[in-house]
């Protein structure tokens, strides 16, 4: 073991790791990665965690120059157009910004009059760009999404959560939201439970079809019937027992009682089964997610037309199919 003042992270294994980084393998995985080829960990000459405070320095110093630098000048240029426009920034102990949070007055309005339920998705743009990118999305009265505010954040840490909806909550005069829909970030979660512990937090259903995917994809493959079960316990169910019945008839059926999975999904049931929400007021969110499940199904089809071959989907399209036809 190294100590402190001789612990360093040489050249070579500086570039290996940031294309270890770039190439989406996590922080534990990219060490063990360069463990295993020195034979252990104690052969290195850094820890984990000078690994982490290596990537975060490359990365804030990426941010300063380039999507920062942009997203600062639009502040001050929307600041000086809009003077109910606001911003918040975050920086660290060696005053370089992490966080960006930031919204306009039109934003604000839309809040004041439809804000009781917000969508805050962090995943999309993120899976595109490499960087979080965060917004608070809401329905209007046409049933229309309406923005209420936007963040580019460094991290998805609990910490950065607390930071971004404290940052919300002054921005929009300290008016918590009803209801919120997120996906499953354990962090996220935590940062609710802390900042907004009144706001009943509710599960996006697309996050969890997506993972329904990835974790059961050997049974939506074997069984066609399978995704219509599987809505059938998301959506159907006035009364919980019959909800019950129908997940233990399911896992009977397609044989997952020791699905470790399932088994997580179940414990957070009351976050996204309909029947534990038919009483909580969602101002009918569920038609936002079907527009984008809608949309990302013609996507995928559009991708099988242009290939003309069997394409490589991230959510079998049966699933999306049977998600569209429930909402």
């Amino acid at each position: 073991m190294f100590l402190r003042s001789q612990r360093a992270i040489n050249l070579p294994q500086a570039v290996e790791l940031e294309i270890v980084d770039c190439s989406g393998i996590a922080p534990k995985e990219s060490v063990g990665f360069l463990a295993r080829k020195v034979g252990g960990l104690e052969n290195l000459a850094f820890i984990p965690e000078d690994y982490n405070n290596h990537l975060r320095s490359k990365r804030t110093e990426a941010m300063k120059v380039g999507d920062i630098g942009g997203v600062l000048k639009y502040l001050q240029n929307m600041q000086h157009d809009d003077p109910n426009f606001s911003y918040a920034i975050q920086v660290d102990l060696d005053d370089l910004i992490t966080n960006i949070f930031w919204t306009d007055g039109k934003m604000k309005l839309d809040y004041e009059s439809f804000g009781d339920v917000v969508c805050f998705d962090t995943t999309y743009i993120k899976n595109k760009e490499g960087r979080p990118f965060a917004l608070f999305v809401g329905v209007n009265h046409h049933k229309q999404s309406v923005i209420f505010g936007a963040a580019l954040l460094y991290d998805e840490t609990c910490d950065t959560f607390m930071w971004l909806f404290d940052s919300f909550l002054k921005a929009m005069s300290m008016k918590k939201p009803m209801t919120i829909f997120t996906d499953q970030d354990v962090a996220m979660a935590k940062a609710l439970a802390s900042q907004w512990p009144e706001t009943y937090h509710r599960l996006c259903v697309w996050h969890m079809y997506q993972n329904a995917a990835k974790h059961l994809s050997d049974t939506f493959e074997r069984f066609s019937s399978f995704a219509k079960d599987f809505s059938s316990c998301v959506y159907d169910h006035d009364e919980e027992k019959d909800f019950l019945n129908a997940w233990d008839h399911m896992l009977a059926k397609y044989n997952l009682k020791d699905n470790s999975w399932l088994h997580r999904q179940f414990e957070l049931k009351e976050k996204w089964a309909l029947v534990y929400g038919r009483q909580t007021f969602c101002a009918d969110m569920s038609t936002t997610q079907k527009s984008e499940i809608d949309r990302r199904y013609e996507e995928l089809k559009a991708d099988y037309k242009d290939n003309q071959s069997k394409p490589s989907l991230p959510v079998p399209v049966e699933i999306l199919k049977h998600a569209a036809d429930y909402y």
